[in-house]
C-alpha cells in the first residue's frame, strides 16, 4: 500500500479517475484490515453504522500516529466508498484542498478522511453514520442530537 500512496502523492494534481482507483484500494485495505482483525466489513449500506464503535476501540488501543494516519486513510476512503456506491457519488480530487473528495449528486462535497480525523480527534460529536446519513440524504438521521456541518467535515 505505501508505494502506491507514494505513488498517488508525488502527482500533484491525480485526475479524478486516479483519485477514485487510490480511494477504492485504500478502502479494500480498510477492509482486509478489518477481517484480519476479526472484525470483517462488507460493501452494504448498514455498515456506516459500525464505523464509530471500530474508532473507540481503535482509540482505546492508544495506538502510534503512524497507526492513527493509516486508519484515517483507509476509514476515510472506506466511508466514502460507501457514499460513492450508496448514495451516486464519485470520487474527485479537490486541487485547492489538496484532498479526496466524494461529490454527491445532491450538491454536497463530503471530505471523509477530515471526518474520520475529526472523529478520532473530538470524539462521538463528529459521528461518522451521521455524516454518511447527512452526505446520501442532507437529513440528520433519525434520533440523534449530532450535528453535521455544512463544510463536508
Amino acid at each position: 500500500m505505501g508505494k502506491f500512496l507514494d505513488r498517488f502523492r508525488k502527482r500533484a494534481n491525480p485526475s479524478d479517475e486516479e483519485t477514485a482507483e487510490a480511494m477504492r484500494n485504500l478502502a479494500d485495505a480498510f477492509v482486509r484490515g478489518a477481517a484480519a482483525e476479526g472484525t470483517p466489513f462488507g460493501w452494504e449500506p448498514d455498515e456506516a453504522s459500525r464505523l464509530d464503535d471500530i474508532c473507540d476501540a481503535f482509540l482505546a488501543s492508544d495506538p502510534p500516529a503512524a497507526h492513527r494516519h493509516s486508519m484515517i486513510m483507509s476509514m476515510g476512503a472506506y466511508l466514502g466508498e460507501l457514499m460513492v456506491r450508496h448514495g451516486g457519488g464519485r470520487w474527485a480530487f479537490d486541487a485547492q484542498e489538496e484532498a479526496a473528495v466524494v461529490e454527491m449528486p445532491n450538491g454536497l462535497r463530503a471530505f471523509p478522511h477530515n471526518k474520520v480525523a475529526k472523529r478520532l480527534d473530538h470524539g462521538r460529536e463528529h459521528n461518522l453514520f451521521a455524516f454518511y446519513w447527512y452526505g446520501l440524504t442532507r437529513q440528520t438521521p433519525p434520533d440523534t442530537a449530532v450535528r453535521v456541518l455544512p463544510d463536508g467535515g
